[in-house]
């Protein structure tokens, strides 16, 4: 069985160069500090520049040593840019897509690219999906809301319905690049804020009905699925106790499970045991959030401190990426 990494980064040289020529539409410039390089957004986030966040070759040697055979690469979670008008989201999106195409063609036993798509402007990206699932992608990322709209709103149901019908598993990944209040200290944005989008974001597909409009929609919750596990339970009070938490669905939100995975990236063993213990290992997959500072370092060695039976071991490194992904 393959060795997979669901969640990783990369800003592929073709992104880099176009945000060097048009970085200020976007609010993004590239900056140096300390001798090293950065992408600078909004004046509040930075993103460190380094080889092995830009070009596939340079990230082979650590992906040997870890013993992950494949990585299934996402952009940047701040190149989806959720809040610039749409075409500028389109545009971007498209120098992505390519960009990752090319490396799936050329590496296509290290690397499976995800998509990135304008959700600002759902008819397009519902195009743009059309136009990357033939380019041979399998998957897209897209933020949990788009400037405080969620999809649980009538404008998505399109990108839903034809995520549904091409097939492609939709990985959801939080970021706020300038964060307000609270958030905005101790990198509470990213510690904590990440995971609180990801619960609501599941929430509302839960409550809105999408899962049980589209059964074949799979979605994988980057961060051990943020606070979903820990909501599930008050989820299902609120079906069983407040009528608005019925209209859309018919049966319990914990029932609905099984249309998520969520990623390794907990930081906590017993976290992960619980996650297994309760949903069962189908519900899991690799992730690392390479080459990132925050990720995890030795992410197969995390799954192996699990001491699962060989099986469920097997499924988490690589079996249940593979059958989300589609892959031969």
């Amino acid at each position: 069985m393959r060795v997979i990494d669901m969640h990783n980064h990369i800003v592929a040289p073709e992104v880099l160069a176009f945000l060097e020529r048009e970085g200020e539409r976007y609010a993004t410039r590239i900056v140096k500090r300390e001798g090293k390089r950065f992408f600078h957004i909004y004046k509040s986030a930075f993103c460190p520049i380094s080889d092995k966040f830009i070009h596939p070759e340079a990230r082979l040697a650590d992906m040997a040593d870890e013993g992950v055979d494949l990585q299934v690469l996402s952009c940047a979670p701040f190149v989806m840019y959720p809040e610039v008008p749409p075409a500028l989201g389109l545009a971007i999106a498209q120098v992505n897509n390519d960009a990752l195409a090319a490396i799936g063609r050329r590496y296509a036993r290290r690397f499976v690219p995800l998509a990135s798509v304008p959700l600002q402007d759902p008819p397009v990206a519902v195009r743009e999906l059309e136009r990357v699932r033939k380019l041979g992608l399998r998957g897209v990322v897209i933020p949990p809301n788009i400037r405080g709209q969620g999809f649980d709103e009538a404008k998505f149901a399109e990108f839903w319905e034809a995520a549904a019908a091409l097939q492609m598993v939709v990985c959801i990944h939080p970021f706020e690049a300038a964060p307000h209040g609270v958030f905005a200290r101790y990198a509470m944005s990213d510690l904590v804020g990440n995971l609180y989008d990801s619960g609501l974001v599941a929430a509302l597909l839960i409550y809105g009905g999408v899962l049980e409009r589209y059964p074949e929609l799979q979605i994988v919750l980057y961060h051990a699925g943020g606070a979903l596990p820990s909501l599930l339970g008050r989820l299902d009070m609120g079906y069983e106790r407040l009528p608005e938490c019925r209209q859309a669905i018919p049966r319990p939100p914990s029932t609905y499970i099984e249309q998520f995975s969520f990623d390794t990236i907990a930081f906590n063993h017993h976290m992960l045991r619980y996650l297994v213990m309760l949903y069962g290992h189908e519900r899991l997959v690799l992730g690392s959030d390479y080459p990132l500072p925050a990720g995890i370092t030795h992410p197969v060695a995390e799954v192996q401190a699990l001491r699962l039976d060989a099986e469920s071991e097997a499924a988490i490194r690589g079996g249940n990426a593979s059958r989300l992904l589609r892959l031969p």
